[in-house]
């Protein structure tokens, strides 16, 4: 899943069955502290989602196309739902004042050759 803010609308006049009746916005992509994380998709709305507002993206081919009953539709990304807040845990300790624990020994790995 991922964080984004509506920017815009795409219309297309011949596109396919599975878009019909629906709505594609195009999303700008955010970190989780609000802030422009760089790209866009475009996202198909099933929320009623509008412009200027957060909204939460499922950006996973076959899920999308699970929650529109699609088994073949080109659908990649879905509008899920709208953002009404992100709430964060405030940041624990830093690593140079956190205490950490050993690390278990790694048995080390070897490599097996195929013979024929």
């Amino acid at each position: 899943m991922k964080l984004a803010r509506v920017v815009g609308t795409v219309v297309s006049t011949i596109s396919a069955p599975v878009f019909d009746h629906r709505k594609l916005l195009v999303c700008d992509l955010l970190a989780p502290d609000g802030t422009a994380a760089g790209g866009y998709l475009i996202a198909v709305d099933t929320v009623g989602a509008g412009p200027g507002e957060t909204v939460l993206l499922l950006d996973e081919g076959g899920s999308a196309r699970q929650i529109l009953s699609s088994v073949d539709g080109p659908v990649r990304t879905l509008v899920v739902g709208i953002v009404d807040a992100v709430e964060m845990a405030a940041p624990g300790p830093t690593a140079s004042t956190r205490e950490t624990a050993p690390t278990p020994a790694r048995r080390a790995r070897t490599r097996r050759r195929a013979t024929a």
